[in-house]
């Protein structure tokens, strides 16, 4: 397995793709997603990136995008290698993009490949999402594929930390997956275990979520997303937290 060290060449040798990015329309999607993939050395995550896009795909970008319309200030909990932080940042100039994951790697990675794409609105910082205290308010909250890798209580933790840090107008989005069809959950759980090498997942349905966010937020809508994959995506949009 290669180091983290090892994963990066010099930043000048990237400049090209920074300047590839910047030059992108916004509905040039495929051309940013390449963009992003390219700025890591690593085969193995660049492998990564590949599918986690092939999983949230154009579709679900397209969907989380019209979630986040109109704003700027978004704070993403979980957010990996930055894949989704970078895109946002780079399809809205105006976004201020803070993204907070566990793994000091990733974030390591996240804030590099954001530099090499030239991206000053996108940043990442090292955190425990069961543990995570914020001071800024923010426009936007948005949780991909987080929920059920966190047990029930810090679920509850996160959308209230959510409801207090966000603005009077402001939105929670989570995107993740729900318990039917069983077949879809299968396949989903058979890979989650594949990827973290564990078994520790928790997977909540429509109405747990509806449950614990509706304390929250005066209006919940809910997106099912029907993909070619067998995953059973789901979205949660949820406006004007509760004060």
């Amino acid at each position: 397995m290669e180091t983290y060290e090892k994963l990066f060449k010099s930043d000048d040798s990237f400049s090209h793709v920074g300047e590839k990015l910047l030059s992108a329309a916004p509905h040039e999607h495929k051309k940013i997603i390449s963009c992003i993939i390219d700025v890591y050395d690593s085969r193995i995550i660049r492998a990564y990136c590949k599918s986690r896009f092939t999983i949230i795909n154009i579709n679900i970008l397209d969907i989380l995008s019209l979630c986040l319309h109109g704003k700027n200030r978004i704070l993403e909990v979980g957010c990996g290698f930055g894949l989704f932080g970078c895109y946002f940042a780079a399809l809205n100039p105006e976004v201020q993009y803070v993204g907070y994951d566990l793994n000091p790697g990733r974030v390591e990675m996240a804030n590099l490949a954001a530099t090499r794409l030239g991206l000053e609105n996108a940043t990442f910082h090292c955190a425990d999402a069961r543990e995570l205290s914020v001071a800024e308010q923010f426009d936007a909250v948005m949780l991909v594929d987080l929920m059920h890798h966190v047990d029930d209580e810090t679920k509850k933790r996160l959308v209230t930390m959510a409801a207090e840090q966000l603005t009077p107008d402001g939105r929670l989005i989570i995107k993740d997956v729900t318990t039917h069809p069983s077949f879809k959950i299968g396949f989903t759980w058979a890979l989650d275990v594949l990827m973290t090498r564990g078994f520790d997942m928790h997977y909540w349905n429509e109405r747990q979520f509806h449950g614990l966010v509706q304390r929250y937020f005066k209006a919940i809508k809910t997106y099912p997303i029907v993909d070619w994959l067998p995953y059973p995506h789901i979205v949660y949009f949820c406006e004007s937290p509760l004060r």
